[in-house]
């Protein structure tokens, strides 16, 4: 029991820190903008004059980060009744940009002692994931990553009453909800608190609401144009809460091998849209995903080995080639039925953005042999 305790103490001290983080965001984006500013002022008085227009444009940036920081309140809303972490929120936030030189400080006057870059980083990767999940510019990398997946799954199990799929590694949820919204019993599964506070909103709390956010407006490099970087993006852009009443639909938190251990038989489809690489064993994760398919059910994957944790010191991480990967694969038991490449596929990409990353993805479809 004391054990028990203590584990629930980290947990729950780890969720207070995730949504610190958040409640950081705003602080700690002006703070970045202060700096440019100062930068600027530092500037001999000439060459202030090319960029006259650099003050008001720093107006429109905190503008933007205002907006960010409200949809950030708006998520984080009811955790405080539900988690209960000490900290009381606070929804006060001023859009006044008049004061934008060294004086600029921010009115919240929360503390970011205890976080780390890591921390901060993963707030500014959650409200762009809502780009990639939840908005219309996002259409795109959404086809290269999600369609493949959804048509092996629809061409392979055509009636979906009954289906039972399950999304490891879900993220903001836009794919189970895809499958959901379809009419097949699906479950989301994911580690990250930040991205289980963002699924919890945009699938439980929005309805038919929809917000702007500006997720660029605090990157200060590769922009080609100022509009570029402070382009809003409107979220969600579907109704969520239109799923069939036939459809189970739900989120599962927690560790992917911890929560599914000792499942057996249970799902028919394990959709996994780069998840792979996340594993400190990546054996691991297919001998479960095996024993957790039914007899005839189907691991259906796309994406990169990147690996999650390579070079991560004190987290152990097997990084083996594709080769070897699917030889796991088959030896585990699995019978290979499709795999191709899925090139130039990219990861929560700024399409505008004058540096892109592109992956060479593979995507495969393996089936549990029936006996």
């Amino acid at each position: 029991m004391a054990a028990k305790s203590a584990l629930e103490d980290e947990e729950k001290k780890y969720f207070e820190k995730c949504v610190h983080s958040f409640r950081f965001y705003r602080k700690h984006a002006l703070e970045n903008l202060r700096k440019n500013i100062k930068d600027y002022h530092a500037l001999p008085s000439q060459h202030q004059d090319m960029l006259k227009h650099f003050m008001a444009r720093q107006t429109e940036v905190k503008h933007c980060i205002e907006i960010n920081y409200m949809f950030i309140l708006h998520m984080l809303d009811d955790v405080q009744d539900i988690f209960n972490p000490h900290e009381e929120m606070s929804n006060s936030s001023s859009s006044d940009s008049s004061d934008l030189g060294e004086n600029m400080e921010p009115q919240d006057k929360i503390s970011g002692e205890g976080l780390s870059q890591g921390d901060l980083d993963r707030v500014y990767t959650t409200i762009r994931q809502f780009v990639r999940d939840w908005s219309s510019e996002g259409k795109g990398e959404r086809d290269k990553c999600y369609s493949p997946i959804i048509h092996a799954v629809c061409s392979r199990y055509a009636d979906p009453t009954g289906i039972n799929v399950l999304v490891p590694g879900a993220g903001l949820g836009r794919l189970a909800f895809e499958f959901a919204s379809r009419g097949y019993n699906c479950e989301g599964n994911e580690f990250s608190i930040f991205m289980l506070i963002g699924s919890n909103f945009v699938l439980n709390k929005t309805d038919s609401v929809s917000f702007n956010i500006f997720p660029w407006s605090t990157c200060t490099t590769n922009n080609v144009t100022h509009a570029d970087r402070i382009r809003s993006v409107t979220v969600p852009d579907i109704d969520t809460t239109q799923i069939p009443e036939s459809a189970q639909f739900g989120m599962c938190a927690g560790d992917f091998t911890e929560v599914y251990a000792k499942d057996s038989n249970r799902f028919d489809v394990v959709a996994a849209s780069f998840f792979l690489d996340t594993a400190h064993n990546i054996i691991e994760y297919i001998e479960l995903i095996f024993n957790m398919l039914k007899p005839g059910g189907h691991l259906i994957s796309l994406g990169p080995l990147l690996y999650h944790y390579a070079g991560m010191p004190n987290q152990p991480s097997l990084e083996i080639p594709w080769e070897d990967v699917m030889s796991v694969i088959e030896q585990v038991g699995f019978v290979i039925e499709e795999i191709r490449d899925v090139p130039d596929v990219p990861y929560i990409e700024n399409h505008l953005s004058m540096v892109s990353v592109l992956y060479k993805c593979k995507f495969f479809v393996a089936r549990k042999p029936k006996t």
